[in-house]
């Protein structure tokens, strides 16, 4: 451990970035939070929040990595420095736009840019992988800051899932004493955290339910090409009609009755997944906004039943709290109010932390366990053998 680390493990208070870009590979979410060091019941202020988009030539070049064009190992090593520039860039951004000077930084947590992520599968490939771009060396050396990254492959090494990681923080941060609460994330993908009322460590359940965002945008930009990248508050999907019988078919993927641990990613739900169902819906005849409407209710469709399957028999749930970009689908968040009417659902907000900024804070957080030295994964949700202290900690300049 360099001098630099060290001195961090014996802080009581830190200053933290957390870095974070999902599957919708729009740009950098970038906030700055305070923490304490309490293992318990951590303290988290939130000081500035931001998302910087990334250049369009480097988003296009990310989205061709996930439908597989062709990319020599060449590029991909480009890409990966050229995320990393992204990422230290939104760092230096949300220290601006809070006045902070990144010096006065103890250090970053960054998620990188998942371009592939390929969790063991029963029948599957002997060996399971994930890969994040946006080494933490070089954001370490580009910002001159610590930085913890990489945090998903040493779960993979060791049998797990490699994701989700933010139950280890919602475990922190969100469980309650008084009632088993859900926090949903719709993303790209939707996943869903069970803390039960009064929770240890071991009881938290959590896993990736199906698509959240992902498919509903890659359609949306085909059928509406030029009316930007997302369907805004769920309107083009609310003015069609629900196909069931592309719906039924829908539902039929084995991954829905999958039984957890299980993620999900590109490869179980990205551009081909959704180029084939827009396949589909071109045999069956059926317009623009009706696909839209039959994907938007695929999602609402496969969070109601994980939660039913996998959630509702292990306990009481009074609380669900939507995080994530779905809670801006107006059409998503109507239909789960409707189908899920004997729970109360409030935006993440109301916790403390802005719904677009959670999953930035979950890094830092999860980077400030590993500065400590304290697992920060959750093995009974990823499947792993063993808890671990997940994260490459790259030294920045000593202060």
């Amino acid at each position: 451990m360099t001098n630099a680390i060290a001195a961090l493990a014996g802080q009581q208070n830190f200053l933290v970035a957390g870095l974070m870009s999902g599957t919708s590979m729009d740009g950098v979410d970038a906030a700055i939070v305070r923490f304490d060091a309490s293992a318990r019941s951590p303290r988290a202020e939130l000081l500035a929040f931001v998302t910087v988009p990334y250049p369009d030539e480097l988003r296009a070049s990310l989205a061709d990595l996930t439908v597989g064009h062709d990319t020599t190992a060449e590029e991909i090593a480009l890409l990966n420095m050229s995320v990393a520039v992204a990422f230290s860039a939104a760092f230096f951004e949300v220290c601006r736009g809070a006045g902070i000077d990144a010096k006065q930084v103890d250090f970053i947590g960054s998620h990188g840019q998942t371009v592939a992520h390929a969790p063991p599968i029963k029948g599957g490939a002997p060996v399971a992988g994930t890969l994040q771009l946006g080494p933490p060396g070089a954001i370490a050396a580009l910002t001159e800051v610590t930085t913890v990254g990489d945090f998903r492959v040493g779960d993979i090494a060791m049998g797990g899932q490699g994701a989700p990681l933010a139950p280890a923080a919602d475990y922190l941060l969100r469980r309650s004493e008084q009632c088993g609460r859900i926090i949903l994330n719709i993303g790209g993908v939707a996943n869903v955290t069970f803390l039960p009322r009064g929770c240890q460590r071991d009881e938290v359940v959590a896993f990736d339910s199906g698509p959240g965002n992902m498919v509903i945008d890659e359609l949306y930009r085909v059928l509406f090409a030029g009316h930007g990248s997302f369907d805004s508050g769920g309107a083009a999907a609310a003015s069609g009609t629900v196909s069931q019988p592309l719906l039924d078919e829908l539902i039929e993927n084995a991954y829905f009755n999958a039984v957890p641990p299980k993620s999900a990613g590109h490869r179980e739900f990205g551009p081909r997944y959704a180029w084939q169902i827009q396949s589909r819906a071109q045999e069956l005849g059926l317009p623009r906004a009706d696909t839209l409407a039959t994907v938007t209710s695929l999602t609402v469709d496969t969070i109601v039943y994980a939660i039913e399957r996998f959630v509702a028999p292990l306990g009481e749930v009074s609380e669900l709290y939507l995080t994530g970009g779905g809670v801006h689908n107006e059409t998503i968040v109507s239909g789960l109010t409707r189908r899920l009417g004997g729970m109360t659902l409030k935006p993440i907000d109301v916790l403390g932390i802005p719904a677009d900024a959670k999953e930035a804070v979950d890094f830092a957080l999860l980077a400030r366990e590993a500065v400590l030295g304290r697992p920060n994964v959750l093995p009974n949700v990823t499947g792993a053998t063993k808890a671990q202290v997940l994260g490459t900690i790259a030294a920045g300049m000593s202060r």
